[in-house]
């Protein structure tokens, strides 16, 4: 399975240091055709950080409440995890997720 760059899927989320997983979105970021994939978690918080994405049309990205990505909280996950695909960002959305992640990474000589 190929995953789209802001893409948003439900995933099967396994506690760390409790027994038992939750179901929550996530925003797709990166996925390089293996097993895994990198992906922003999504809260129904309100964009609280200057790397958040606020989901300016969360219903058709498949989601039920208003939806931030916290795009500065990468997180490796397994596409087994997948419970569902939801939908896709729109184009805008998808354009402020790829501006987001070249000013967290992309750093000019001068701006080091």
């Amino acid at each position: 399975m190929k995953l789209r760059l802001s893409e948003v899927v439900l995933i099967q989320m396994q506690f760390l240091r409790a027994q038992g997983s939750k179901v929550r979105p996530a925003m797709v970021l990166l996925d390089s055709g293996d097993d895994d994939f990198v992906a922003a978690p999504i809260t129904s918080q309100p964009k609280a950080d200057e790397f958040d994405l606020k989901i300016t049309n969360w219903s058709a990205a498949g989601l039920n409440v208003p939806s931030t990505a916290r795009v500065h909280k990468l997180t490796v996950l397994s596409k087994s995890e997948i419970v569902r695909r939801l939908g896709f960002c729109c184009d805008s959305d998808r354009a402020l997720l790829t501006e987001l992640m070249c000013r967290m990474f992309c750093r000019s000589k001068q701006n080091p």
